[in-house]
């Protein structure tokens, strides 16, 4: 085969912004007559490590891993040995002439190191920080913007916790995290941002030099082809407000509900709609809860189809991370309509003077734009006036990714970092048993 594109989740089971740039990208590959295959991670834990026989997703052949253990999005479970066997046996019967990485979470940290000692080359793209920062998205408590340098001395405290670990156990994990993506970035023939922002944070915050990252937009297929762009609000009706795409914390929705109360407070006639499954089901029921006695649905699951019959006024994005594209303001813009966005990261830079910007994690301003915006018809008329041009298409994006491509075949890795030694991964993993075990022998030691 020609291309395997490897994400970390994928259709159906998720349909965020970067799933639905790698199946465009896929199915406008295979439509040009290239072999592509996508490889997936899975939130769904099973009792051994297993990929699914091949299903097709919108003409695009999957594969969807499952890994065997518990809480695998932690940082320090980045390596998983019996992940790294199964991919690399897919490798082998698949053996695709390029790999165009989107994300290890959920799979394995070594999937370059694997691919380069097949003599696969590899395409990285970073749709996150995940290669920075062991929460992915760079934020603190307390601080929605951290621009630490990714280390054990800077990150211990506040990476994810089992509770019982020593400050030297943290401090390993995270040097061990960082010295691993390093190594899985000099080994890529390619590395692909999507604004030049991102790349400049990326170098700053890992040693990595900045002429590792090359800024390459992604291509976007129109979701509303042909259809007109929905209707200015008219007078009389509820002014819908729209947060759409991944459901997470980080992308600021308990921060939209307070503020949309203040919102329906001061201006009755409003309805918020959220459309996009939850993060997980504890969160979704926090959101049930705060959404109580207010004119909010939460919709789910979604289809560009199911968004537009929603016909919102306007798209409401107030991330309380460092967003490194946003997706959902080109189906915004396609829409027709303005949006309001947090200040941090690529999502003020890409709406211009289409959209309000707010602090991000500030409700009392978010409800201030919200309230301006629906009580203004003429703001409204002025900021969709201001909309971008459209992102180039996919076929565009497709061809400057052929040039990628093609310079990946003829390359080499960058010499900046040393692979991770095997024994450093095992003697952390024996660090890791000991000190949960210390917590649950008896005084004295095993008996």
């Amino acid at each position: 085969m020609d291309v395997l594109h490897v994400i970390h989740q994928f259709a159906p089971e998720t349909r965020g912004g970067s799933e639905s740039y790698v199946l465009d990208l896929a199915r406008t590959q295979r439509a040009r007559g290239t072999d592509v295959q996508v490889l997936t991670g899975s939130l769904e834990w099973r009792p051994l490590v297993t990929i699914d026989a091949m299903q097709t997703v919108a003409g695009v052949p999957v594969h969807r891993l499952h890994r065997d253990d518990f809480f695998f999005d932690h940082h320090v479970k980045a390596w998983h040995p019996g992940v790294s066997r199964a991919f690399d046996e897919l490798l082998e019967r698949l053996q695709p002439r390029l790999l165009h990485l989107h994300h290890w979470i959920r799979l394995s940290c070594d999937l370059v190191a694997i691919a380069h000692a097949r003599g696969i080359p590899v395409v990285v793209t970073l749709h996150d920080f995940y290669s920075s920062c062991p929460r992915a998205f760079r934020m603190r408590p307390g601080d929605a913007a951290c621009t630490r340098t990714v280390g054990g001395a800077s990150c211990w405290d506040c990476v994810p916790k089992y509770g019982h670990e020593s400050r030297a156990e943290l401090e390993e994990g995270v040097e061990l995290f960082a010295q691993g993506f390093r190594s899985e970035l000099a080994l890529a023939r390619a590395v692909l941002v999507t604004v030049s922002s991102t790349a400049d944070l990326l170098s700053r915050t890992t040693g990595i030099p900045r002429a590792r990252y090359e800024v390459l937009p992604l291509g976007y297929t129109p979701r509303f082809a042909g259809q007109p762009q929905l209707p200015a609000p008219r007078r009389g009706e509820p002014f819908r407000f729209a947060f759409w795409g991944g459901a997470g914390r980080h992308k600021g929705l308990s921060v939209l509900l307070e503020a949309f109360r203040s919102v329906h407070a001061a201006h009755r006639d409003c309805e918020l709609h959220l459309l996009g499954g939850a993060e997980s089901p504890a969160f979704e029921q926090e959101l049930r809860a705060q959404a109580a006695g207010l004119p909010v649905t939460l919709h789910g699951a979604f289809t560009p189809a199911q968004l537009r019959a929603v016909a919102p006024h306007c798209g409401v994005f107030p991330s309380t991370c460092i967003e490194t594209y946003g997706q959902v303001l080109d189906e915004c813009f396609e829409l027709g309509l303005p949006c309001i966005v947090s200040d941090l990261g690529a999502l003020p830079e890409r709406a211009g003077a289409a959209g309000l910007k707010v602090r991000a994690g500030d409700a009392a301003a978010l409800a201030q734009a919200m309230t301006s915006l629906a009580g203004d018809a003429a703001l409204w008329q002025r900021l969709r006036a201001a909309a971008p041009p459209p992102s180039p298409d996919m076929a565009a994006h497709v061809h400057a990714l052929d040039d990628v491509y093609a310079r990946a075949q003829r390359g080499g890795p960058m010499h900046f970092a040393e692979p991770v030694p095997l024994a450093r991964r095992l003697q952390f993993l024996q660090l890791q048993r000991d000190s949960a075990l210390a917590r649950l022998c008896p005084p004295g030691g095993p008996k």
